[in-house]
Order: structure tokens, then C-alpha cells, then sequence
């Protein structure tokens, strides 16, 4: 297979559902459900604080799917994925639109996503996620807190 970065074509492909499918999840009301795309010991980190461990980002996902007054789109692109040693990591531009925003046509956040997986049971997954505005931080971290007291749009 031809590799990129030590990333073979089966891997790469794999991991790109991997992100497509939690982004779609997210985007669609299903962020019951994001919790099973992570691993027992993973750890979110970004503008909704830090969530270590499953438990805590299937409670965070709960809460998050009461919300359904919240329409949002997530767009990637530039994904790299490398070795880092024993560790496939990746980076991953994004663009998130938010109904919530004052202008619903310009982004609320860009930036990046920074991650490593990890295979469980032969099935990749997500062991730490870092969401990390580059542009709209100030936007991203008033809709964090927007969604932590569960306030509407």
C-alpha cells in the first residue's frame, strides 16, 4: 500500500471516517452517541474545558443532544495524519458555522483539530481530541459557555 507519512491508504481511510462520522454526529443531534468513538481513557480539550475519560464526554454528549435549538455545520480539510513513534496523531483544519452566530454566513470558528487514535478491538477511536481555534476563539468560547449553562440559541 502506499503510505503518506508512514500512514498506509487503509489506515488513512479509516481515520477519516473516523472524524467524518463524529462531525456528523455532531452536526445531526447525535452527540448522545460521540462517547462510542473514543477510548476508555480519552481526553477532549478545548473551549468546553477539558473532559477526561469517556464517562465524561458521554455525559458532556448527553446534555449537548437536549440542546436541539442548535444548528451547527463542521467543514475539514488539510488532514495530515503521521507517526509520532507508536502514536498516529493528526492534524485536521476545520470550519464550524453556528445558527447562533450574529452573521450565520461567516464562520464562527476556524482552527484546528489535534488528535491521536488508538485502536480498540480492531476499530480506531479517538484517545485525545484538542480543538484549537485559530480565528473566532473569542466566538467559540461564548458559545462553550452557552451550551454549559444550556442556554438557547
Amino acid at each position: 500500500m502506499t503510505t503518506t507519512y508512514g500512514v498506509d491508504t487503509e489506515t488513512r481511510v479509516a481515520i477519516e471516517q473516523l472524524i467524518a462520522e463524529l462531525l456528523w454526529r455532531l452536526d445531526h443531534n447525535r452527540a448522545d452517541t460521540t462517547w462510542e468513538l473514543y477510548t476508555e481513557d480519552a481526553v477532549s480539550v478545548g473551549p468546553l474545558g477539558v473532559m477526561d475519560g469517556r464517562e465524561a464526554i458521554k455525559a458532556w454528549g448527553a446534555k449537548r443532544a437536549l440542546q436541539t435549538d442548535l444548528v451547527g455545520r463542521h467543514f475539514i480539510g488539510g488532514i495530515r495524519l503521521s507517526w509520532e513513534g507508536d502514536v498516529l496523531t493528526g492534524t485536521i483544519a476545520y470550519l464550524t458555522f453556528r445558527d447562533a452566530s450574529e452573521d450565520v454566513l461567516r464562520p464562527a470558528s476556524v482552527g484546528e483539530f489535534r488528535e491521536q487514535y488508538r485502536q480498540v478491538d480492531g476499530e480506531w477511536r479517538f484517545a485525545r481530541r484538542e480543538i484549537v481555534p485559530v480565528f473566532g476563539g473569542a466566538n467559540a468560547a461564548a458559545h462553550a459557555k452557552r451550551l454549559a449553562d444550556g442556554e438557547k440559541s
